[in-house]
């Protein structure tokens, strides 16, 4: 019993071959044409609704209705079909290809099975007179059928297996490409970046560390090198608790300053990162260094502002008070005097104002002085 649904499967994977070009396929269908006698042959191919005649002699049909097909028929069996006269025979009587032109009288079919057993339609041979076969034809039908199929299975081989390699040689491309692109990032990032193995060897590195070490150091990276020789004293121990971590699978951040004999203080930001391969294991760790020393630097002068500020504030508050309150004082005394001052209250006044007018020039200094670092 045939199982369509395998069958169709199995016709679906040759739809896309071109068999009416294959040179091979067409010198097997002029054979079978000639050694059964017959001006008609075909290479046909049944899919759900349609015969598709896909290497063919003799006739202009591409594509005919399955129903009015009489391959049909001949793939329920793995044996030959043959029928002398249609006329005679009660499946094809009133078949339109038998009653209408091309007046189909004889057909004889071997099916294409494939090695996995399904029939995808067949080797026929057809006349418009009735005809028959004799044994060695047959024989010879049977055995065309065979050789069909197994080029058939063989251009499909070779074909899904170029397709294949031509995938492999684009997703060669891509990753190629990825590469590229990932080294160009990796190689034009101001940050410093390496990549360290599982026992602490250098991997790789960008150009950002490679000249920072010769700057800082007066050294050159080396792949393999053992990288904590580049790690400073008193950053070592912390360096390596993170490190041990990140290859646990914990990610970890740091940031502090180092002094530098040759660059001077530079704040940093470090973060350890666990590095992977394709398989999700941990191979190694990206560790990597922002230089954040303008940051800090202005974060720094904010803060001295803030304080000036503040100190301008408190002046404000507690040292123009009390000029201010000596002066009310002495301003009320006048009053009372019928603003008649005695030299002494005038002497008083004139070293309280002199008093508040140094601390608005003190302000004012300091006020300048932010004005200038802003």
């Amino acid at each position: 019993m045939i199982n369509e649904g395998l069958r169709l499967l199995a016709v679906q994977k040759f739809s896309n071959y071109n068999l009416q070009m294959d040179t091979d396929l067409q010198e097997l269908i002029s054979m079978a044409a000639d050694i059964c006698d017959t001006p008609t042959a075909a290479i046909t191919l049944l899919d759900e609704n349609s015969q598709w005649l896909k290497v063919k002699t003799g006739i202009e049909h591409e594509r005919l209705p399955r129903e009015t097909s009489f391959c049909n028929y001949a793939i329920q069996s793995d044996e030959l079909m043959m029928v002398p006269d249609t006329l005679r025979d009660a499946r094809l009587a009133n078949n339109p290809m038998v009653v209408n032109e091309p007046n189909f009288r004889f057909y004889a079919a071997a099916p294409l099975i494939t090695t996995g057993g399904q029939r995808l339609g067949t080797l026929c041979v057809v006349d418009q007179k009735p005809h028959t076969l004799n044994k060695y034809q047959q024989i010879m039908l049977k055995m065309l059928s065979k050789q069909a199929i197994n080029i058939m299975e063989l251009k499909l081989s070779q074909q899904l297996l170029e397709q294949h390699q031509k995938e492999l040689e684009e997703q060669k491309q891509a990753m190629h490409q990825a590469e590229i692109k990932l080294r160009s990032f990796f190689e034009s990032s101001v940050n410093f970046h390496v990549l360290l193995g599982k026992k602490g060897e250098l991997l790789d590195y960008n150009k950002t560390a490679y000249s920072f070490v010769k700057k800082a150091y007066q050294a050159k990276l080396i792949r393999g090198c053992e990288f904590v020789q580049y790690v400073e004293p008193h950053f070592k121990d912390t360096f390596l608790v993170n490190y041990t971590l990140c290859l646990a699978g914990e990610k970890s951040y740091e940031e502090g300053y180092t002094d530098y004999p040759e660059l001077g203080r530079i704040w940093w930001e470090v973060s350890f990162e666990p590095a992977y391969n394709n398989d999700n294991e941990i191979i190694g760790v990206s560790y990597l260094i922002r230089n954040v020393t303008d940051r800090k630097t202005y974060e720094q002068k904010i803060i001295e502002q803030n304080q000036s500020l503040i100190k301008i504030a408190y002046i404000q508050a507690h040292e123009y008070r009390g000029p201010l309150t000596s002066i009310m004082g002495l301003m009320n005394l006048i009053k009372e005097d019928d603003y008649v001052a005695p030299p002494e209250y005038l002497q008083m006044m004139e070293t309280v104002v002199n008093k508040l007018d140094a601390k608005i020039h003190e302000v004012i200094s300091d006020i300048n002085n932010i004005a200038l670092d802003v």
